[in-house]
């Protein structure tokens, strides 16, 4: 039994270390979720008041993705990853039938779009550590509308305008991770200065905890 033991923890050993010295020049497809902590504080004097949205509502949540690693040499990964959540959109405020309001609150599909790098150090004996950066676009598919009605010095109406906005924001994804064969344990924050949120420069940074399973080879 003792013998066995030792061949199963040989074998794996043997198998950890062959996937690292033959992954140079693979595609690897992985899918997996991410838990998006509530946003770290900002200076709420700074948010734009005419924007319908609660901000640590609509940046926290679960979100899942799949996506592809490429592997340049055996340790440097270039990766990319859409993600998808079903978030609300905005906050409950007056409808657009109204002389000024928005869009009726509702849920929809919130997206997002990762591109990284990923270093891999091989530190243990069947796993290795990895850091991660690249740029990320968020909240994409957050379009809503939004009506203005203009007055005479006499406070009669004049007209209306609709437009179309947006909360989407582009950020920058830094991270550590563990890898154990497939799986993949990792610890990051988004962080961005140009969010829609604010109508001063203030940034938003949202941290996460993302667990990845490596599906496997896109050919061989």
């Amino acid at each position: 039994m003792k013998n066995l033991f030792l061949l199963i923890i040989f074998a794996t050993s043997t198998f950890t270390y062959s996937q690292i010295e033959e992954r140079k020049g693979k595609l690897f497809f992985k899918i997996g979720s991410e838990y998006r902590i509530t946003p770290l504080p900002y200076d709420g004097s700074k948010i734009d008041q005419k924007i319908p949205a609660d901000i640590d509502v609509q940046n926290s949540g679960v979100a899942f993705h799949y996506g592809f690693d490429y592997f340049i040499t055996k340790n440097l990964s270039f990766g990319f990853n859409n993600s998808f959540r079903y978030d609300v959109l905005i906050r409950n405020v007056n409808e657009i039938d109204q002389e000024n309001g928005f869009q009726k609150t509702d849920k929809t599909l919130i997206v997002g779009g990762h591109l990284y790098l990923d270093y891999h150090v091989k530190v243990f004996k069947n796993s290795e550590l990895f850091a991660r950066v690249g740029p990320s676009l968020l909240n994409g598919g957050t379009e809503y509308m939004n009506k203005t009605t203009f007055y005479d010095n006499q406070g009669n109406i004049l007209g209306s305008s609709f437009s179309n906005e947006t909360l989407e924001f582009f950020a920058t994804n830094i991270a550590i991770g563990y890898k154990r064969q497939k799986v993949e344990l990792l610890v990051g924050l988004y962080s961005s200065s140009t969010s829609n949120y604010f109508d001063e420069t203030e940034s938003l940074k949202i941290p996460y905890i993302n667990i990845t399973y490596t599906i496997g080879k896109m050919w061989k």
